[in-house]
This record gives C-alpha cells, sequence and structure tokens, in this order.
C-alpha cells in the first residue's frame, strides 16, 4: 500500500477509453470472476477530507491487502479534482462525489458501488446577517465548481425563490472559502465540513446557515472505466471487499480511526475527524435509495442517470445478494 501525491500513472487515454465503453455491454450480476494467483496494483484516485476515510483506512488498515491487492492512494485537494485528473487519462478509480461523478458517467466512465453518504456534513456558512436564501442575492458565494456544493447551492436557493445567476459565484478551493470568508473576501460559501466548524472558531461573527439534510443526502462513488472494469474484474472486486471492511471497522473503532485518517491527510485536529466520521455512513450497497438521490440529481443538473450503462453492479454482486438491492 502506498498513499501519495499525485503523478503520472500511465494508461490508455480517456477519450479511447470512453470509445470503447460505449460498445461495452456489461455483464449481469450473476458474472463470476476467477481469482488470480496475484492481482495487479490498483491506483486510486481520492479527496483529502474524512468523507474518504474508509479508502484511507483500508490502505493503512490493510484490508486491501488481506484481499491480496496491492494499492496505491493519490490524494487531490478534492473528489472534484481527482476527477479531472482521472479523465485526463491517469489512474484506474475515483472516487468522487454526485457531480463530479455524474459528469464523468456522461463522458463514459462508470460507477461500481456507493462509497459514503451523508446529510449534515454538507454545509453552508455565512456571515450572522445571511440567514435565508434571500439574503444571498448579490452576494459573493464561495462554491467549489463542479462538485456537489453547487447542486446544494442551487438547491438551497430555489427553496427560497432565488436563482443561481442572482449570487456572485466565486471558484474557491475548501481551505481558501475559510480565509475568504474571515477576511471578508466573501459573504458566504457552500461546501462540506470541517470547514465550516473552522469558519466558525475562527469568526465569531459566523455561522453555519444551514446543512444539507433538509435539502438531500450527498454521496461519494466509487468510479472507473469501463476499459478497465471489463480487464480487471479480481482487482476490483478485492477492492471493494477491502473497503467493505474498513467501512464496518470504522464505527467500532472511532478512535483509532480518526487517528489514522488524520495522520494519512495532515489533518492536526483529530477530534474533528472523529466528529466527521460518525456522521457518516458508510455502506457500499446499490440500494433504490441510492438510485433514487442520484435520479434527482441527475435530473436536476441534466444528466439522466441512465443506470445500464453508466453503472456496474455485478462486482458488488460477488459481494453477496444483500449488496445489489432490486
Amino acid at each position: 500500500m502506498a498513499i501519495t501525491c499525485p503523478a503520472k500513472m500511465h494508461r490508455r487515454t480517456f477519450l479511447k477509453a470512453a470509445s470503447i465503453g460505449a460498445a461495452v455491454t456489461l455483464a449481469g450480476p450473476r458474472a463470476v470472476f476467477a481469482q488470480p494467483k496475484s492481482l495487479e496494483k490498483v491506483s486510486v484516485f481520492i479527496g483529502t477530507t474524512p468523507h474518504f476515510g474508509n479508502i484511507v483506512v483500508g490502505a493503512e488498515k490493510g484490508f486491501f491487502e488481506k484481499e491480496g491487492l496491492p494499492v496505491q492512494v493519490t490524494n487531490f485537494a478534492s473528489g472534484s479534482t481527482a476527477v479531472d485528473a482521472f479523465r485526463a487519462g491517469q489512474g484506474n478509480l475515483v472516487v468522487a462525489g454526485d457531480l463530479p461523478s455524474l459528469r464523468l458517467w456522461k463522458q463514459g466512465g462508470i460507477g461500481l458501488c456507493a462509497q459514503a453518504n451523508y446529510g449534515e456534513l454538507s454545509i453552508i456558512v455565512a456571515k450572522k446577517s445571511i440567514n435565508k436564501p434571500a439574503d444571498l442575492r448579490g452576494k459573493k458565494v464561495g462554491i467549489l465548481i463542479g462538485s456537489t456544493s453547487e447542486y446544494f447551492a442551487k438547491l438551497y436557493l430555489a427553496s427560497g425563490g432565488v436563482d443561481y445567476k442572482e449570487i456572485d459565484v466565486i471558484n474557491l478551493r475548501p481551505a481558501e472559502m475559510v480565509t475568504g470568508l474571515v477576511r471578508g473576501d466573501i459573504d458566504a460559501f457552500v461546501i462540506w465540513q470541517p470547514f465550516g466548524w473552522r469558519a466558525v472558531e475562527a469568526d465569531s461573527n459566523t455561522h453555519i446557515v444551514t446543512t444539507g439534510e433538509p435539502y438531500f443526502h450527498e454521496w461519494e462513488m466509487v468510479n472507473t472505466m469501463p476499459e478497465y472494469a471489463q480487464t480487471h474484474g479480481a482487482e476490483i472486486v478485492a477492492f471493494l471487499k477491502g473497503l467493505d471492511q474498513a467501512g464496518k471497522w470504522i464505527p467500532d473503532n472511532l478512535n483509532e480511526a480518526a487517528q489514522i485518517v488524520a495522520k494519512s491527510l495532515r489533518m492536526d485536529d483529530v477530534a474533528i475527524v472523529k466528529r466527521m466520521l460518525e456522521k457518516i455512513d458508510w455502506n457500499i450497497a446499490y440500494t433504490k435509495k441510492f438510485r433514487s438521490d442520484m435520479d434527482r440529481i441527475g435530473t436536476f443538473v441534466g444528466i439522466p442517470v441512465e443506470w445500464s450503462k453508466m453503472f456496474d453492479p455485478k462486482f458488488l454482486a460477488q459481494l453477496g445478494p444483500t449488496y445489489v438491492e432490486t
């Protein structure tokens, strides 16, 4: 196992993989993969927040290794930037939220499983003078363009009759949002924890306006290209088994898990990491709830989900019948 910073990893280009993927017919969930004597190393791209905790734990605690799978994890500023690197022709698997994953699926990628889901960790943070959607009209709002926070912002604004075009969107990375709000460069930001907690701690005139819970449930998921799925089924199944074990281990070992994730992601506040991990559901199953939520966001952003083309549950089916809900 290795966790690294972004580096070149050779494989066929995204466009070629996408064209091949368009011609691939996905096998049904009863397909069985023979386990080879040795599995190829899998390169996994993730963001740098505790939302990716089961990936980190799976690597650090040896859950992937237990399945005979060498894994190299590469961290990016967010799942969205990880997808950008993946689309450029790097990596084997990429983990990202709803919106960047949907865009990847539209361009030829496929989903393999849910990786995490949560509602309370998505947040809108602002100066205390801002308490409702109408208060954001004409205001500068930090949003990570291309991430699910864009979707959340649109949902929240629409709930108060405010159009997304009525705010001044500033494309910022999460850490920049905290600094920008405290300095007064922006009036609010939409992102995920722990950046809301950090902003409130740094500026007493700042508060969390709302979480995502009343508006949507956010999903992170594991994605790949059809070409890789077609030729590396054994590696994918081994990865999913290790991921599942890691997710089941975390809730019963929160203190140790927080230490592991904080160290790996270079986060100093272990207490915040633990606070986040305990709010995340690590269920990787292909459920009706997952599909319903993804259909909703797909409709909202104009990317209808074609499940038979954009998602391949046959690998999850190898973990047992409860992992694929029909």
